[in-house]
């Protein structure tokens, strides 16, 4: 018996097991700084596109400051401070 032509590509067949890649070829982490001085209100990153890699925003935000009075200089060691919690939350609005 004669086998009948397909006639409907294999890109059309839905039940067909889809391949799927479960490896990582390689990794690159990358340190992004702020556009513009931080002194704003907006902090904004530029990060540049790239079609033929995925890019997971699993983003990491470092702070770096230090105490100051309100004449600008800096805090004494004897002078003691603390924290709140969650102090990014407070630190940013959005």
């Amino acid at each position: 018996m004669a086998e009948e032509p397909s006639y409907v590509g294999t890109e059309f067949d839905i039940f067909a097991r889809k391949p799927k890649q479960s490896s990582t070829v390689k990794t690159n982490e990358t340190i992004y700084r702020p556009i513009a001085s931080v002194d704003q209100t907006d902090i904004e990153f530029v990060i540049p596109d790239d079609s033929d890699t995925y890019v997971d925003l699993d983003l990491k935000l470092f702070v770096k400051g230090k105490l100051q009075t309100e004449d600008n200089t800096d805090l004494p060691e004897t002078d003691y401070t603390a924290v709140v919690n969650n102090l990014l939350h407070s630190l940013f609005s959005q």
